[in-house]
C-alpha cells in the first residue's frame, strides 16, 4: 500500500492508501489515467514521489510556483514547522528568540504566497521542500 497525498487546495489535502506502487501512480497520473489509480477523484492532476509518499497537486506547478530560494535556516524552521513545532518550541531547539523564529515565518510566507503556517507548510510539501511523514 502506498500513503497518498492529494491536494484539493493550497492548504487543504486528504489521505489515501492506494494498493500500487508509487511508481505505477506517478507514472499513470502524470499520464492522464488517474482513474486508474485514483478513482472518483477529478483532474487534471499532477504526481511526484517523496521518499514512500506520493503528492498529488491539481496541476503541474508553473514557473511561478516553484520553490522560492530560503536560507538555511529557513529550511530548518520550515522543516520543524512541517513536524508540527511551535515557533516556541522552534526558538528554544534552535536556541533563537520566537521573535526571531516568527520573522522566518513571516518571510518565507510572503516568499511563498502563504496566507498562515498551515499554509505554508502545506505548499512546503506540496513543492517538495518538506517531506510528509504521514
Amino acid at each position: 500500500m502506498t500513503r497518498v497525498l492529494i491536494f484539493k487546495e493550497p492548504d487543504a489535502f486528504g489521505v489515501m492508501e492506494v494498493d500500487a506502487p508509487p511508481e505505477r501512480i506517478v507514472r499513470a497520473v502524470n499520464q492522464g489515467r488517474w482513474e486508474d489509480v485514483l478513482p472518483g477523484t477529478e483532474g487534471p492532476l499532477f504526481a511526484r514521489q517523496q521518499a514512500d509518499v506520493v503528492v498529488v497537486t491539481r496541476s503541474k506547478p508553473g514557473p511561478e510556483e516553484q520553490a522560492p530560494k530560503l536560507s538555511r535556516r529557513e529550511h530548518q524552521v520550515l522543516a520543524l514547522l512541517g513536524e508540527g513545532l511551535t515557533t516556541v518550541q522552534i526558538a528554544l531547539k534552535l536556541r533563537l528568540s520566537p521573535r526571531t523564529i516568527r520573522g522566518y515565518v513571516a518571510g518565507m510566507k510572503v516568499k511563498m504566497g502563504a496566507h498562515n503556517i498551515q499554509h505554508l507548510v502545506a505548499r512546503a510539501v506540496a513543492m517538495g521542500l518538506v517531506r510528509p511523514e504521514v
